[in-house]
């Protein structure tokens, strides 16, 4: 690993850990917001840093016995044991063949998986711009060089906990649970 690699993921690791490190702000309030820059089945997709809790390379998950469209297995993340969901499939756009990397939602208990990180950037809300998606957020941003289309994690979490509702077999107390066990 050359020099300037070491030193663009420190850059990366540390504006990262900072965004973590500061106050969570209001949207409403916001002239500028973070995102995520990342890559499923080859395209450039972004992910609102408000919504994730972390984000971890990936590690082969723990298998579980469950038919959820998605579901990987099982990930350990902070002393909390999180299902591990392929985020590629969740989008709809079929299994990804190798993910590197999970994001751990703030708003569940769940972990994602996507094939790559492109970087971290912090936006104006100008460079948020209201299209017709892929991802089917209505939303994109332009940041790393690209137009990249925002992924809703609200959306994918109520895609989720939907699903399990829906299994048949599943009482009220279980669909609170992603992975239903």
């Amino acid at each position: 690993m050359t020099e300037e690699i070491r030193r663009q993921l420190r850059d990366w690791r540390e504006t990262f850990d900072r965004g973590f490190a500061e106050p969570r702000r209001h949207r409403a309030d916001d002239a500028t917001f973070d995102v995520l820059g990342i890559r499923i089945a080859g395209a450039a997709f972004a992910l609102d840093l408000a919504d994730l809790a972390g984000l971890l390379p990936a590690m082969p998950p723990v298998p579980y016995p469950a038919t959820a469209p998605g579901l990987l297995g099982l990930i350990g993340h902070q002393g909390q044991v999180l299902p591990l969901y392929d985020l590629q499939t969740l989008i709809g756009r079929g299994a990804a063949p190798a993910v590197h990397w999970w994001a751990v939602a703030r708003a569940a208990p769940l972990a994602l998986a996507f094939e790559g990180f492109e970087g971290q950037w912090r936006i104006a809300a100008s460079e948020r711009l209201q299209q017709s998606d892929a991802a089917g957020t209505g939303w994109a941003v332009r940041c790393g060089g690209a137009l990249r289309p925002l992924i809703a994690l609200d959306d994918v979490i109520a895609t989720v906990t939907g699903r399990l509702a829906s299994t048949p077999g599943l009482d009220d107390t279980t669909t609170a649970d992603p992975i239903g066990s």
